[in-house]
């Protein structure tokens, strides 16, 4: 889906999505690796600014149906929730590697975590500039996670949980359409434990939310083998 994003093929990479979301047609991985590093040449080939120029038209639609979900929701919120455990690392350890991550721009560590990542990139002010498809969505979508404002996310902090790394994400012009909250806690036996959230506005379609969490399972495990190489 991601490569016929990238040659503009819109029409063949909706259907394809709308495919694969109804009918869960079985996916070769045999060449899994190949797959991933030639999405990854592509994206660095194409650059930030001609994936904002090829997505351009999808963002716009996508911001429209957020905005329309957000008035929609009443002020409520509908948490996407995975969680994974790790027999090796610690949740400080990861917790420190994620945020050195952001705060030094590793892009290629952010966008090869997941195949929906086009865009992940730290903003001068700290921000976190985020284009990517979000759990079941046929569209792309584009938003600003700042991790130094997390008062106002709706996930609730859990005290078993003693590492967090929350934020705040909103679209553009400041307007608040969710938030992340990703907790961490070492495990008894060795290896630690992240309960990782997302908040969407309650109007996204339940299936939206639900395969989301096949998302954060996506590129947080991958980010978490990459911790602990």
């Amino acid at each position: 889906m991601a490569a016929a994003r990238l040659s503009t093929d819109f029409a063949g990479l909706l259907r394809g999505e709308l495919d694969s979301l109804l009918g869960r047609f079985a996916v070769a991985v045999d060449d899994i690796a190949a797959a991933r590093s030639a999405l990854s040449k592509a994206r660095a080939l194409i650059g930030s600014e001609g994936l904002r120029e090829l997505l351009a038209a999808e963002l716009a639609a996508s911001e429209a149906a957020t905005r329309t979900a957000l008035a929609a929701s009443g002020g409520q919120w509908a948490i996407s929730t995975t969680e994974i455990v790790s027999d090796r690392g610690s949740a400080a350890g990861f917790v420190e590697w994620f945020g050195l991550a952001r705060t030094t721009d590793a892009r290629a560590i952010w966008t090869d975590a997941c195949p929906d990542h086009y865009i992940i990139a730290t903003l001068a002010d700290g921000r976190q500039e985020v284009v990517e498809v979000t759990g079941g969505a046929v569209l792309a979508s584009r938003f600003f996670v700042d991790y130094a404002d997390s008062t106002g996310v709706p996930v609730s902090a859990d005290p078993a949980y003693p590492l967090a790394v929350a934020g705040t994400a909103a679209l553009a012009d400041g307007t608040v359409v969710g938030g992340v909250r990703h907790q961490f806690r070492d495990e008894p036996g060795g290896g630690f434990r992240s309960r990782l959230a997302v908040a969407f506005p309650a109007a996204v379609p339940g299936l939206y939310i639900a395969e989301h969490e096949w998302h954060l399972a996506c590129e947080f495990g991958n980010w978490i083998t990459a911790y602990l190489r």
